[in-house]
C-alpha cells in the first residue's frame, strides 16, 4: 500500500530537507522500516535498539496517535503517517 509519511524538521535536516515521502507498506511498522531502510540516518531517531519505537517519538495514523503496540495496524493506500518528537512543541513552564 502506498502511504505518505511526514516528519519533523529534525528528520528532514538529515535527508536533504525532505519532509514528506511516499512509501509502500502493509502496516505502520513496515512503512517505518521502509523509511529507515531507505534513509538509514533516520533509524536512530525512529527506533530504539531495545524498545522498538524510540520512546521520544509519537506516531499518528490519519491523525490518530498510535501506542507503540499499535504499530502492527494495517495501512491502506492514501493513508498518512506522521512522526513527531514527543519533546517538540508546548510552552515552557513559568
Amino acid at each position: 500500500m502506498s502511504v505518505t509519511v511526514t516528519f519533523p524538521a529534525l528528520f528532514a535536516e538529515r535527508i536533504g530537507g525532505i519532509e514528506t515521502v511516499e512509501l509502500e507498506g502493509e502496516t505502520v511498522q513496515e512503512a517505518l522500516r521502509v523509511l529507515t531502510d531507505r534513509h538509514a540516518e533516520l533509524a536512530p531517531l525512529v527506533w530504539h535498539p531495545e524498545a522498538g519505537l524510540n520512546p521520544v517519538m509519537a506516531v499518528f495514523l490519519n491523525g490518530r496517535q498510535l501506542d507503540p503496540e499499535d504499530l502492527a495496524t494495517p495501512v491502506h493506500s492514501g493513508d498518512q503517517i506522521q512522526i513527531l518528537s514527543a519533546l517538540e512543541g508546548g510552552e515552557a513552564a513559568t
